[in-house]
């Protein structure tokens, strides 16, 4: 008798079954992760704009709604928008950008420290912000 050297077609088939449930567990965690990273990223932004307008309003007296935030939020999956501004109010939003995969993310701050958020997994905006692609509450 010859001895076959060799993987046969049932070894194979088992090998791709075992790395396609391996790939469908991993890939999911991943973006999860990659989800969680950019939503830190916006949110640690936000708190420093928080920041700086604190530190012009202790300085002047006032909060400064021509402050541009652009640099902070620079390389970030957010745009920043600044409302109801006025001399003792202000309230920021970090939005999402789609381009980034974080379409339907917003977060919001205001000069009270108030902040709330809302994603994709929430059906209403939550009074607090929410860190993960799946939270829905805090």
């Amino acid at each position: 008798m010859s001895k076959q050297a060799g993987v046969t077609l049932i070894e194979l088939m088992i090998v791709v079954v075992v790395v396609g449930i391996l790939t469908s567990i991993a890939v999911p965690a991943y973006t999860d992760h990659i989800v969680k990273g950019k939503i830190a990223q916006g949110v640690g932004a936000l708190s420093e704009a928080k920041v700086r307008m604190e530190q012009v309003f202790n300085s002047e007296r006032t909060y400064n709604c021509a402050l541009k935030f652009d640099p902070i939020f620079e390389g970030t999956p957010f745009d920043i928008a600044v409302s109801n501004c006025s001399t003792t109010t202000f309230t920021m939003t970090a939005t999402g950008k789609s381009a980034n995969g974080m379409s339907g993310y917003t977060y919001t701050i205001n000069q009270s420290g108030e902040k709330t958020s809302k994603t994709p997994a929430v059906s209403s905006s939550q009074t607090c912000w929410l860190l993960s692609k799946g939270a829905t509450s805090c």
